[in-house]
């Protein structure tokens, strides 16, 4: 059992509350814009598909530059959900070296320095320009891009894809064709990493969407399911947080008894 999670203060609130009422009105906004770019088009080609407002309404590019004017704006190092997370991919992730890892929604590279000594060539990406240039300072050894997902996928495949915090962002469709396209950038062997904070912040989507259309393409055979696991009170109100990885065939294999993470908000 987890301590209580810590109450937010009124500004904290205040904050929050603004917050969700721009994203609504901005998801709003959004749909029937989106309904027009997808008319008479595959869902996999829209019209307008750098447009990010409408892919990631309410968290495009334009409110993660502003959230990265200021570095580290998470406070990753003090940040008891952060480090619990960065510590339980890794651990999951131990006893493999991986040959070359994409990992979506890089941020300033603060998990990108630990993914960076399990692989040979590690490739992060942001929406955020800020947000890569400091990773690129902080993890020399790898290669930081500023990039759109699903609309600006690098090329080639990855026997590592890992996606922490950051699938909630794209909309159910986008959702949907990105992850198909995410798997389909997997080498043999592949392994998709998820882990997703459950809690509700103003983003289009929302963890248990994620990862049960995750565990949708295990039931259909897509891929295999190699981890899955839900635990509560973790992070901001202890809202939990969802975590699956996934494999191509032949699956790989992950250490059954994973070392224990102490579990913190």
């Amino acid at each position: 059992m987890s301590d209580p999670a810590p109450r937010r203060s009124p500004v904290d609130l205040a904050r929050h509350a603004v917050r969700m009422t721009l994203s609504r009105g901005t998801r709003a906004a959004a749909a029937p814009v989106r309904a027009i770019a997808r008319a008479g088009r595959d869902d996999t080609d829209p019209r307008w598909a750098g447009v990010s407002w409408l892919w990631q309404p309410g968290w495009g590019r334009h409110a993660h530059d502003r959230l990265y004017r200021t570095a580290n704006p998470y406070g990753i190092d003090a940040n008891p959900y952060e480090q619990q997370k960065y510590t339980s991919i890794m651990n999951t992730l131990a006893g493999r070296r991986y040959r070359r890892v994409l990992e979506i929604g890089c941020g300033e590279g603060h998990l990108s320095e630990r993914l960076a000594g399990v692989t040979g060539e590690l490739l992060g990406v942001d929406i955020s320009a800020d947000a890569t240039a400091r990773a690129a300072a902080r993890v020399p050894s790898a290669t930081f891009e500023t990039r759109m997902l699903p609309a600006e996928m690098p090329a080639g495949t990855f026997d590592l894809i890992v996606c922490s915090d950051v699938l909630y962002y794209w909309e159910p469709t986008t959702l949907r064709t990105g992850l198909d396209r995410l798997i389909d950038h997997l080498e043999a062997g592949g392994v998709l990493l998820a882990y997703h904070y459950r809690g509700d912040f103003g983003q289009v989507n929302r963890a248990d969407h994620v990862h049960d259309r995750l565990r949708a393409l295990v039931a259909g055979g897509k891929v295999h399911g190699v981890v899955s696991e839900r635990i509560d009170d973790l992070g901001p109100d202890g809202a939990g947080v969802r975590f699956d990885v996934v494999a191509t065939a032949p699956v790989p294999s992950i250490p059954a008894q994973r070392p224990e993470v102490p579990v913190t908000v």
